[in-house]
């Protein structure tokens, strides 16, 4: 029965938002790091992407062009909103 009171309390406090948050801030290099990798994976996953479009389709390297830009592209918003997203903690 204690166990049902502990669980209740802690909902309790869960719901009102009277939970301290032990996490440390962001540092500088975690965030840059973070950054980093979206923009290396955007366009990583673009380019394979594009590589194999190609590859199957026999185009050249016109996807692998289009698809690169793209994932740059895609890299940039990413950063931008994660940045963002940073910032307004």
């Amino acid at each position: 029965m204690n166990d049902i009171k502990d669980l209740d309390t802690k909902i309790k406090r869960l719901s009102t938002k009277e939970v301290e948050s032990d996490t440390k801030p962001n540092s500088s290099m975690g965030i840059a790091m973070r950054l980093s990798s979206e923009m290396v994976a955007a366009v990583f996953v673009a380019s394979l992407i594009g590589y194999y479009l190609d590859k199957w389709l026999k185009t050249g390297p016109f996807l692998l062009i289009f698809f690169f830009f793209l994932g740059a592209v895609t890299g940039i918003l990413n950063v931008v909103r994660t940045s963002k997203m940073i910032n307004k903690d």
